[in-house]
């Protein structure tokens, strides 16, 4: 009964097979299964922050500074209060490493 089952579901066969092999592997292996083996999985996280912190938030700052001045242009009357929470946000932004340098020191 197992091997006719086997023969007419060959996919559903080989990713139950495939599925045992790997947590043989990874019961076998444990140091396959971290996150950290075989890479410097801070200094990842770390880089990924920085870019975000220096580079993403100024940049979509700058891209609200102009999406706003262009609805001034045009004359949209909720502009006004657009500009104002795209300024908070631009300072925010632009601010982030220092905000968080200092919530660092908090922590610590």
């Amino acid at each position: 009964m197992i091997s006719k089952w086997f023969t007419e579901n060959k996919a559903e066969a080989f990713a139950f097979a495939l599925m045992v092999g790997l947590t043989a592997v990874f019961l076998l292996v444990p140091e396959l299964s971290f996150a950290q083996y075989g890479s410097d999985f801070e200094s990842k996280v770390g880089n990924i922050n920085s870019n975000l912190i220096t580079r993403i938030l100024p940049l979509i700052s700058v891209f609200g500074l102009i999406y706003a001045s262009v609805l001034a242009i045009n004359g949209d009357g909720e502009a006004k209060g657009k500009i104002f929470g795209v300024l908070f946000a631009s300072v925010v932004g632009f601010l982030a490493p220092q905000i968080i340098e200092w919530l660092k020191g908090l922590a610590l």
